[in-house]
């Protein structure tokens, strides 16, 4: 095999495995993002996305014509 074979053969090889080892990372490490209080520390996410209680209600159409017609 020549130079160029082998130089190819090791770089595709190489960029199989870095790919590999980047695709066990993303699905091992937890992504997110971390918030922190004036204090410093982590605040816990549960607090910040928690539903809002009582019933839920309807969007609203924002109506152009009734803005124009103010005028």
């Amino acid at each position: 095999m020549s130079f160029t074979a082998i130089f190819v053969l090791i770089f595709l090889v190489a960029f199989v495995i870095i790919g590999g080892v980047v695709m066990f990372l993303s699905k091992t490490i937890d992504h997110g993002e971390a918030r922190f209080g004036p204090n410093g520390k982590v605040i816990s996410g549960d607090s910040q996305h928690a539903a809002p209680k009582g019933p839920a209600r309807p969007a609203q159409r924002i109506d152009i014509n009734k803005a124009s017609d103010n005028e």
